[in-house]
């Protein structure tokens, strides 16, 4: 009996370990994200905003909300073109559907690669775009949708669904720029409540 407590000590330690360093990697990306705009480099937010800045707002890391999905590839995908914020058009190519749990059930995200114009060569990693709105969106969180950042699978198979990493678009802190609107089918009929926040610029 004591052995199996004392196992049982174990595995409950160590559980709360690992929970502890994956919720301080999330922590140190949100405030590296802070410092981040709050410099004048990188930051979209305006001289006067960046002032008065200290933090986002953000949902507690909850580790519920970090998704092992299933992901297929989606072979020759269809191009969209993507209405932005201020009513231009991005292309993006269908690139794989992304199907989870939302808490109540089973449900269904898209994800899609940018199509750049020729001759462009784009200053970020390769990842695939999945942006998408849910119960929270334009209460709890910016009005226009949610945005992650998925590493490009090489098939089909089960991928990491972090939405605790999700953030706002750039539009959520000010004017001036082209921020592509969610398409309908990336929306989650429940509360995600994880990741960012509205902004608040005081």
């Amino acid at each position: 009996m004591k052995r199996l407590i004392a196992v049982l000590f174990i595995l409950h330690t160590t559980a709360i370990s690992a929970q502890s360093v994956y919720q301080n990697e999330i922590i140190t990306e949100r405030h590296e994200k802070d410092e981040e705009l709050e410099s004048r480099k990188h930051s979209p937010l305006q001289k006067v905003d960046r002032k008065a800045f200290s933090h986002l707002n953000y949902f507690d890391v909850d580790e519920g909300w970090n998704k092992t999905a299933d992901f297929s590839l989606i072979i020759d995908g269809e191009v969209l073109d993507i209405m932005t914020s201020i009513g231009k058009v991005k292309q993006f190519q269908t690139y794989g559907m992304i199907t989870f749990n939302n808490g109540q059930r089973m449900d269904t995200l898209y994800a899609y690669k940018r199509i750049w114009p020729e001759g462009y060569v784009s200053p970020y990693p390769p990842s695939l775009f999945l942006p998408f709105k849910d119960l929270t969106t334009g209460e709890e969180t910016y009005g226009g949708g949610r945005y992650l950042d998925i590493n490009i699978p090489e098939g089909d198979g089960e991928i990491e669904l972090d939405f605790n990493r999700c953030y706002n678009p750039y539009c959520a802190y000010g004017g001036g720029f082209s921020c592509p609107i969610p398409p309908t089918v990336n929306f989650v009929d429940v509360k995600v409540e994880a990741g960012e926040q509205q902004y608040s610029a005081h």
